[in-house]
């Protein structure tokens, strides 16, 4: 911990202060017990300190002012304390879980006779519980019972209660959403709705001469008292915060005035709780009862789970104030002083901020930071004045609800100093068409994305329509007045999850439209197509300006990359950014409103690591930034992603605008084991990684906590800027550099056995790579059955039953249904077979071996350049190579995942795969790899055995085995032995990823593999 004692005059005892992971801790000295016990308690009542201890000197006759340092030292270590523990409200969670946990007398909430190193594990423990946010979430349960027999009480109700509420909240858009159908999520709206502006009702009145709620509805019951009570203070102001709740109580009936009531007292309950307030209530209660009944709805909505907000934000925070590298303890008196004025003047923007939820985690970041700087070196600083200028002059929020605006709004507004935010840069942007007869533009609308035609055009139409469309566009300002659109040219930071970030429709809850795809949240057809046309010309400009980067900065990059760029033979297809959907055109307008050392931070598809419709973003982010953090998850049980609401992998990304760069710039990758629970975990957790890479700085590589940490240089990320996921590929780093060495360096290392083999891309190797599985279904007609008008074989399906074995038959026919089919058959069927997508945890072998040549819909059947006379010995070595151990690594650490375990390969990704060049070997290594070809075809450890299995088992042995023999390795006990390591490690990461209890221990980070 940092601690240290303040110095005060007047003969007073100091206090200690420490700082330690995010946390702000405070030990107020005395000789006197009550006097302790009153200053700690002030110190929490002040705010900006997590916990405070009271310490009684009981002993303070054993201090004498003649004692020598020393000896003063070892007359503390040696004494008695009485410590109590004052943490915020509530507390008696706390005391419960503190005094299960530790060993001393307890009376009448005093700790008797400890000693130095009990304080320390208080203190620890206290985090511990803090962590864990037990109160908020029994609060959060709470609310979730109240907000269910809401629902349930409105929905016996008429349908025009239900009508009248939808209106309020949807009758301002030109579309249909899917999710607005739903009566649960309209009433979970309007219940929230009613629950927040209670509790911001009772945050407020104090500081402007109103009474309380509670008079308002004894006195003219809840709904007509609510009413009386936010009508009184939409008279000050506050419209923007309120009105919206206003309108759906004049909707409700007298027959729900018992649930209403039921949410009006626990409104103003947490209005009295600032522990709750600070952090961003609002926002979780929010993601957890409103964001649920969508995830269960299966809706295309998408939150930023809140422990991932705060890793996020926390990381974001820390590396534009440059704290992350040198932390606060270290920081000069002029640093912390321009570290202050810098969090008060920042100016931060998230252009689809939905509820809100990485605008206030960054607010309570940078409020967080701004208290630890004032409280370690005591400076004199409103903390209320600084949280004001962020929330009226620092924070810009933009979406397309005006719900999810006004939520926004509140939670700010909450978590602000009380009474003091009277606007707020929160703004609703239009989505759809704009049709009115007075509109001069009618044409699709997307949104934010419109500020990548024309900012300045966008603020000129966006005036225009606060006037003419009323409220379609408008500034959400805490008090109600409606200002212009106006974001700043340039931010500080910019942090977002954007929307839509999948081509992915809607669920199976609506049938065929779950197929639609890109907008598929939108239920109007025609504007959704429009909106499309809109979003392409959008698009096409953007990938042309990344070209253009990529262009100018081609010779940066290796050969194979430059090709790429230049687009030269059969990879053009990492030029396209089409299905990258609308994720990739979020972070283009975050490069294009970042100033020159500001920081971007996303929540994105861990695509973005890997995929080829990435690459572009790729490179720009590794030509413009600083690629800082790199977070990834392969926690099983809570989930590879970040957002509530989807299964599929994501990745949280920080980065910094810089065009000048270093060599020995970094990039951290962080592969979480398990996700942070909580938001305080989750800052807890940043914190410790922050802690641990300054003290860990020659370290590539180490694991603190649940996470596993890689330090990758900039050259390594330019090196393989195809492929950024071969960094996080498995959490486990002995792995990542076994794989590495063996892809950059072509060894195979065993025990002390080293041999050099012959690598290439694939695509350097073969003639052809087939046809996917979209033109196969657009070329052929498929039976089962042989039939003399299907005179093509192939192999239909890519299920479990076809992967048992390396050598395959064809399982149908083909009959095509055009000319040229023909034509592609005779010129692109192929002997082996490379599967398109890989379930880890289900399949026996890889690749696959066909005598005759044929085509697949989920293998690509590739043709060797090898002459004819040593084709098949070339193939089947090829494809025993791919299911050997160092293939199946090679594939692995090259995926695109998709959800976990779940994974694919592109043709182009195949095409830039590292394999064994059968091409350069001699005939003897290719006649005995073809030979084991042959013997372990159809073994049955093959034929019964998973992969996941076969590594456990170690039946594999032997293969693996003859395989290096035959490329020349002297293969002996210790060379098994350590076949067996590497099983060992890679069934670990593949039962880790999978969620098997069968990992049979830790990921190590030391082995002999290196």
């Amino acid at each position: 911990m940092n601690c240290n004692p303040e110095r005060p005059s007047g003969g007073k005892r100091p206090d200690i202060r420490c700082y330690y992971r995010g946390f702000i801790i405070v030990i107020e000295t005395s000789y006197d017990k009550s006097d302790a016990e009153e200053d700690a308690k002030k110190r929490i009542d002040e705010g900006g300190f997590d916990i405070a201890i009271a310490l009684w000197l009981k002993e303070g006759d054993r201090y004498h002012k003649d004692l020598g340092a020393d000896q003063l030292e070892e007359a503390i270590r040696s004494s008695k304390f009485d410590v109590a523990l004052i943490p915020p409200p509530p507390r008696q969670g706390l005391l419960k879980f503190i005094t299960e946990r530790v060993h001393a007398n307890l009376s009448a909430d005093w700790f008797v006779d400890v000693d130095l190193n009990f304080v320390k594990d208080l203190i620890m423990s206290s985090i511990e519980y803090l962590i864990a946010e037990e109160e908020v979430e029994k609060t959060i349960d709470e609310v979730n019972n109240r907000l269910a027999n809401f629902i349930t009480a409105l929905r016996v109700q008429p349908e025009n209660v239900w009508q009248g509420i939808y209106d309020i909240l949807y009758r301002l858009y030109g579309l249909r959403l899917t999710e607005a159908r739903d009566a649960e999520v309209i009433f979970g709206q309007a219940g929230l709705s009613i629950l927040l502006s209670s509790t911001f009702y009772e945050h407020v009145r104090a500081l402007l001469g109103l009474g309380p709620l509670s008079e308002y509805v004894r006195n003219d019951g809840p709904i007509e008292g609510l009413l009386k009570a936010l009508n009184d203070l939409l008279r000050i102001d506050y419209r923007t915060a309120i009105g919206t709740t206003v309108e759906i109580l004049k909707k409700l009936p007298n027959e729900v005035a018992g649930v209403v009531n039921s949410l009006i007292e626990l409104g103003m309950k947490i209005a009295q709780d600032r522990y709750l307030l600070r952090r961003d209530f609002a926002g979780r209660v929010y993601h957890r009862i409103v964001g649920d009944i969508v995830h269960r709805k299966g809706f295309a909505t998408f939150y930023t789970e809140v422990p991932a907000a705060y890793l996020l934000a926390t990381l974001a925070v820390n590396a534009l104030l440059g704290t992350d590298e040198r932390p606060i303890t270290k920081l000069s008196k002029e640093e912390v002083q321009g570290a202050i004025d810098k969090i008060g003047s920042v100016k931060v923007g998230d252009f689809a901020c939905g509820s809100g939820t990485l605008l206030t985690a960054t607010y309570s970041a940078l409020m967080d930071l701004a208290s630890a700087i004032r409280q370690y070196h005591r400076l004199d600083v409103n903390l209320d004045d600084v949280g004001k200028r962020l929330i009226e002059d620092g924070i810009y929020g933009i979406d397309a609800l005006r719900y999810a605006s006004q939520i926004t709004a509140i939670n700010l507004a909450l978590m602000g100093p009380p009474g003091k935010i009277i606007r707020e840069n929160v703004f609703t942007i239009y989505l759809g068409i704009l049709s009115d007869p007075k509109a001069p533009h009618k044409v699709p609308w997307l949104g934010s994305l419109e500020l990548l035609n024309n900012s300045k055009r966008v603020g000129g139409l966006l005036a225009y329509m606060e006037g003419g469309l009323r409220d379609a566009v408008g500034k959400v300002s805490v008090s109600g007045v409606e200002g212009t659109f106006m974001v700043p040219d340039k931010f500080d930071l910019v942090i977002m999850n954007p929307p839509f970030t999948r081509a992915t429709g809607r669920p199976e809850t609506y049938g065929e439209e779950s197929e639609r795809g890109l907008f598929g949240f939108i239920a109007d057809e025609k504007a959704r197509q429009n909106l499309l046309n809109r979003l392409k010309n959008v698009r096409d400009r953007v990938r042309e300006s990344l070209i253009k980067n990529a262009e100018a900065y081609r010779d940066l990059f290796p050969n194979v990359i430059q090709e790429i760029i230049d687009g030269k033979g059969d990879l053009g297809t990492y030029l396209n950014i089409g299905q990258a959907g609308e994720g990739l055109l979020f972070l283009y307008l975050a490069h294009r409103f970042i100033r020159d050392g500001g920081v971007i931070a996303f929540v994105l598809p861990r695509n973005l690591l890997m995929g080829i419709s990435w690459f572009l973003a790729r490179v720009l982010l590794v030509t413009n930034y600083h690629l800082k953090y790199v977070v990834v998850s392969s926690d099983p049980e809570n989930g590879y992603n970040f957002s509530e609401g989807t299964s599929l992998s994501e990745v949280l990304i920080v980065a910094k605008r810089q065009d000048k760069h270093s060599p020995d710039e970094e990039t951290v990758f962080i592969n979480l084991l398990r996700k942070p629970r909580t938001a305080l975990e989750a800052v807890y957790l940043a914190n410790m990684i922050m802690d641990g890479l300054a003290k860990s700085r020659r370290s590539q590589f180490f694991s603190i906590g649940n996470a596993v940490i890689y330090k990758v240089k900039r050259a390594d990320l330019i090196m393989n800027v195809d492929n950024w996921g071969r960094f996080v590929a498995f959490p486990d780093i002995e792995l990542i550099q076994y794989a590495m060495d063996l892809i950059n360096n072509n060894e195979i290392k065993l025990g002390g056995s080293k041999i050099r083999i012959p690598m290439a891309r694939l695509n350097d190797i073969i003639i052809s790579i087939g046809i996917d599985r979209h033109q196969y279904h657009n070329l052929f007609n498929v039976s089962t059955a042989p039939r003399p008008d299907y005179p093509y074989p192939v192999l239909h399906g890519g299920g479990e039953e076809v992967r048992r074995r390396m050598s395959i038959k064809p399982n149908a026919y083909a009959q095509p249904k055009e000319s040229r089919a023909s034509e592609i058959y005779r010129n692109l069927s192929g002997s082996v077979l490379l599967p398109d997508r890989v379930r880890w945890n289900t399949m026996h072998v890889s690749a696959l071996y066909s005598e005759t040549p044929i085509l697949s819909n989920i293998f690509y059947a590739v043709r060797l350049r090898v002459d004819e006379n040593i084709r098949k010995l070339a193939e089947k070595a090829l494809v025993l190579w791919l299911n050997s151990i160092w293939g199946l690594l090679t594939i692995f650490i090259n995926r695109e995942e998709t959800e976990g375990l779940f994974t694919s390969l592109k043709m182009s990704q195949w095409r830039l795969l590292p394999v064994l060049n059968v091409t350069a070997l001699d005939n003897d290594k290719l006649m005995c790899l073809a030979k084991a070809f042959d013997k372990y075809t159809s073994a049955q450890f093959i034929v019964s055995k998973r992969v996941i299995d076969q590594l456990e088992s170690g039946n594999r042995l032997n293969m693996d085995a003859d395989i290096a023999k035959c490329l020349g390795m002297q293969v002996g006990n210790q060379e098994l032995n350590e076949l067996r390591e590497l099983y060992r490690r890679f069934g670990n990461v593949l039962n880790q990823v999978s969620g098997s209890g069968r990992a049979r221990q830790r990921i190590r980070t030391r082995s002999s593999l290196t």
